[in-house]
């Protein structure tokens, strides 16, 4: 069994890897396994422990904690973020030590007690907090939605060590555990920000706003490599990845449309004219082949997200569907939608779209439109009203 690891004056890692793993999750697949990152941070007064590890793997957690004291005579136990991956062996922490004290936000408080179903001693922690363990301090920084409400931040003082959670981490399992001991690993850094932050991005901009002010050596993250090299570096990466979308001189309309017959992007092209000669700039997807990135990145730009679908089978069409799944993976710009499409025998598609976007609290800048098979020039006619309705409200809104 591997044993624990120094990371700096009175820092050792005692965490577990797990090279193995294909999915993280269920979700996210892992090209290089992971690591589940726990620290543990001894002062002249008390000790305490930075996260734990998944539960089936608390053993081996166990046993490296004990290479340097028995478990039962750990302190604190500071929970950044209660999420399994994290919170799994403090349950163990607390059969062994009953009078432990977990430090955590008050949604991560909540969160344990419907995840422990047990009695624990917690202390709530405000922002800036302070708790010193003998010539070891450790600050509390509040940084919700990174990428759960209850996370938060530890900074060590003492020696500018930020324990930063699932921040600033990536699903990587190398043989070694510093950034400067092991190859590039850049994509799966990319990769994981993409997952699992992205969403989040100005509560990015607002914890990165705060981490940026300290004086900082070291970033040792939950997963991955621990940044010995280069714990400023990601920090700056993560500010260039989460800034706001730039100012543009005209609001801009993301037009996603699939159209099996052609009818539904005839009146794409006639919804999009009107829109550019009201004043609203618009890009136009074709749903079945675009690249999901592409789309992605405008509809962070977008002020107003434009569906046009047909009815298949009584229903969107799955790629239709994709488009409305990806809109969770990003932070959108603006949530102001509009919907349009046409149909043949059955016309349920635009409800069923008009139901997801209200279910994702967008505000429907128009009454959706739908017309049977191909439009007429009365129904083109509406189609320019629609549009002028969308164009009138996003600029209302601007």
């Amino acid at each position: 069994m591997e044993r624990s690891v120094a990371v700096c004056n009175g820092v050792d890692w005692v965490g577990v890897r797990h090279p193995d793993l294909k999915v993280f999750d269920d979700l996210f697949p892992t090209h290089n396994g992971t690591t589940y990152n726990a620290y543990l941070v001894r002062g002249s007064e008390k000790t305490a422990l930075i996260d734990t590890v998944k539960a089936p793997f608390r053993d081996e957690f166990l046993s490296k904690v004990g290479e340097h004291l028995p478990p039962e005579k750990v302190d604190i136990v500071v929970v950044n973020h209660t999420e399994p991956d994290h919170s799994g062996a403090v349950a163990a922490l607390i059969e062994r030590n009953p009078d432990i004290v977990v430090y955590c936000t008050k949604a991560a408080e909540n969160f344990l007690r419907q995840l422990l179903n047990r009695p624990f001693n917690s202390h709530v922690v405000s922002e800036g907090e302070e708790v010193d363990l003998g010539g070891k301090t450790l600050r509390f920084i509040l940084a919700p939605y990174l990428h759960w409400p209850d996370t938060m931040f530890t900074y060590l003082v003492e020696e500018k060590v930020l324990f930063p959670c699932d921040a600033f981490g990536a699903h990587y399992c190398p043989n070694r555990l510093f950034d400067d001991e092991i190859a590039d690993f850049s994509y799966d850094f990319y990769f994981y920000f993409d997952c699992i932050m992205r969403p989040f991005k100005d509560k990015i901009r607002d914890a990165v706003a705060k981490v940026e002010k300290l004086e900082i050596d070291m970033v040792c993250p939950s997963h991955g490599p621990i940044r010995r090299r280069g714990g400023r570096d990601v920090i700056a990466t993560y500010r260039r990845w989460a800034a706001p979308p730039p100012q543009a001189d005209r609001p801009k309309a993301l037009m996603a449309v699939l159209s099996s017959h052609g009818n539904t992007r005839e009146m794409s092209e006639v919804i999009a004219e009107e829109l550019e000669r009201q004043g609203v700039d618009v890009q136009t997807f074709a749903i079945s082949g675009m690249r999901d990135d592409d789309y992605r990145n405008a509809l962070e730009e977008a002020d107003v997200l434009i569906i046009g679908t047909p009815t298949i089978q009584r229903d969107a069409p799955p790629h239709v569907w994709h488009a409305l799944a990806l809109i969770s993976s990003v932070t959108p710009k603006a949530k102001l939608a509009a919907v349009f499409g046409s149909y043949g025998w059955s016309g349920e598609a635009v409800k069923m779209v008009e139901d997801r976007l209200r279910g994702l609290k967008y505000k429907l800048a128009a009454e959706s439109i739908s017309f049977r098979f191909a439009p007429t020039e009365e129904n083109l006619q509406t189609c320019r009203r629609f549009a002028e309705q969308v164009a009138s409200t996003v600029l209302c809104e601007e």
